[in-house]
């Protein structure tokens, strides 16, 4: 017996989330994200991700595993890959589909603190700016310029997430890609944020038009 997979679609390194969605498919269904993590190295065909929910105890019926591929199909988080080729003998030919991620890492361009409470995301924000104000030896900051500072370069930095599809060595995201939803988009956004600071020291006399001595 030999066994070859083709592979026709490949899977990104990142993928920005716009979706609520599919935010809800990372976030909220935790057997989603267990198939999600199944395919963490690499495609597989329903009969690997069946055995594979076994070895967590977590055994489901065919129905419900085809269910979970649906759903995380429509979210454009799973995508058929290609084929995986099984030949028995020169008479004897199996072909099975195989299912990968879309990307290796998958961040949420969409404010996580969406589900909190409105007046503890204002105190996260306060401190945030207060922080700022100590650091920079400043009196104290405008909130809604700072706000809207943050708001507008939060936008633009965005644009970079792409920019990691290019890297020439891939595996770095390896590890990010064991982290969960939140934890990623922290290491992103921090990532993105070094990067446009870099690229544009200019942002930094933007920024400190919010601050007074």
């Amino acid at each position: 017996m030999e066994t070859q997979d083709v592979i026709i679609n490949k899977e990104k390194l990142v993928k920005t989330i716009y979706d609520l969605d599919s935010v809800k498919c990372l976030q909220d269904d935790k057997n989603c994200e267990l198939l999600l993590n199944f395919l963490l190295n690499g495609p597989l065909t329903f009969e690997d991700i069946k055995e594979a929910f076994k070895t967590v105890n977590a055994q489901k019926s065919d129905k419900t595993i085809y269910g979970y591929l649906n759903r995380l199909k429509k979210a454009h988080l799973v995508m058929e890959a290609g084929k995986r080729i099984i030949t028995y003998s020169e008479s004897h030919i199996k072909t099975l589909t195989l299912y990968s991620r879309t990307a290796k890492v998958f961040y949420i361009a969409l404010d996580l603190s969406g589900d909190e409470e409105e007046d503890k995301v204002d105190d996260y924000f306060t401190v945030v700016g207060r922080i700022t104000c100590q650091l920079l030896s400043f009196k104290k900051f405008d909130e809604a310029c700072f706000r809207k500072f943050y708001d507008e370069t939060t936008q633009k930095k965005r644009i970079d997430i792409e920019k990691i599809n290019n890297i020439s060595n891939p595996e770095i995201l390896d590890l990010v890609a064991t982290f969960d939803v939140r934890a990623t988009k922290y290491i992103l956004d921090t990532v993105c944020w070094l990067a446009y600071i870099g690229e544009h020291p200019e942002i930094y006399q933007e920024m400190i038009k919010c601050f007074t001595k």
